[in-house]
């Protein structure tokens, strides 16, 4: 859906049509700043907001069908809300993508298989906090069940090309916090619209996976910090925790910058020297590594500091390959 439509607006702004217009003076790196999908998603806003019948028709994620004539209908829309659009592409784009949530699942499994039994949940990065509840989802992994198995959130055996090992005995988690420089606020229904709108429209498994997490955060209610999170998690790691403690993020490295990189390595190194082999330190991330992602965890256990690639994974969370 959005392939055809990315290269109508790429024809259009380079023969000076509304794109050009609109986007003029916004940016020197509209591929870099991902100006296409703040703009998408900014009118993918306006449809979900119900503000614009004529494009909504080609919405599948509201019910419609893409037409022919979708890429023209959207130009035209453009004019039509200029106001909204000059807001969303000041707006960084947040995806906070649920598929994701198969990593956590699959990594206090892999916990408890190594004798860990409560766990404290450090998320950087954590947007809207819905990964946060990643226990409270479901997966069936062909080779054994992960999590809630009433969930609303569940992950077919599709989603796995080689299971994780499944523990009876999984690490529980006990505590969990969250930080993200700009948070979403998903007991604000402008904050849940914009976080929908980053979704593409056609992608209506994923959209119904985003609307039942956000309900299962809102019951949640966990905390999502607005901070830098180097400081962040500083001062987490010098406060009491119960079990082990887990750090970790997802495709957020590249968005943070060296300081940031350096100091949440110096929080981890400090943290790591206290480390015990029953409250060990955990950093898993799953980061990119070419056309999938790794999901990478460093160990400290007071005797040793390891480190292993556990799995890899798509951007999304499908495809997982347990290599551990």
């Amino acid at each position: 859906m959005y392939g055809d439509l990315f290269l109508r607006l790429a024809q259009d702004y380079a023969s000076g049509g509304v794109v050009a217009h609109t986007l003029s003076g916004t940016t020197a790196r509209p591929l870099h700043d991902a100006t296409p999908l703040r703009l998408a998603g900014t009118m993918h806003r306006v449809v979900l907001d119900g503000l614009d019948d004529a494009l909504a028709r080609h919405y599948p994620s509201v019910g419609g069908t893409v037409g022919e004539s979708f890429a023209q209908d959207f130009l035209d829309a453009i004019q039509r809300h200029k106001d909204a659009i000059a807001d969303g592409l000041k707006r960084q784009v947040q995806t906070n993508e649920v598929g994701r949530s198969v990593v956590p699942l699959a990594l206090v499994h892999w916990l408890g298989l190594r004798g860990v039994t409560e766990v404290t949940w450090f998320e950087i990065g954590a947007s809207a906090g819905l990964n946060l509840s990643f226990d409270r989802f479901g997966a069936d992994t062909g080779a054994g069940v992960m999590g809630d198995t009433h969930s609303a959130v569940w992950f077919s055996p599709e989603w796995f090309d080689v299971a994780p090992p499944v523990s009876d005995t999984p690490a529980r988690v006990v505590a969990r916090r969250g930080v993200d420089i700009s948070p979403i606020n998903i007991h604000n229904t402008s904050d849940t619209s914009r976080l929908c709108s980053f979704v593409w429209p056609d992608q209506t498994d994923r959209f119904h996976r985003m609307d039942a997490a956000i309900a299962i955060a809102q019951d949640s209610a966990h905390t999502v910090d607005s901070s830098s999170a180097d400081s962040w998690l500083d001062e987490l790691l010098n406060t009491p925790r119960a079990g082990a403690t887990v750090v970790f993020h997802s495709i957020v490295w590249q968005y943070l910058g060296h300081k940031v990189h350096n100091g949440i390595r110096d929080a981890l190194t400090r943290a790591g020297q206290s480390a015990t082999q029953e409250q060990p330190l955990v950093w898993a991330r799953m980061e990119p590594s070419g056309d999938v992602a790794d999901v990478r965890v460093t160990v400290w256990d007071g005797v040793s500091t390891s480190e292993s690639v556990l799995a890899t994974v798509g951007y999304h969370g499908q495809h997982m390959r347990w290599l551990y």
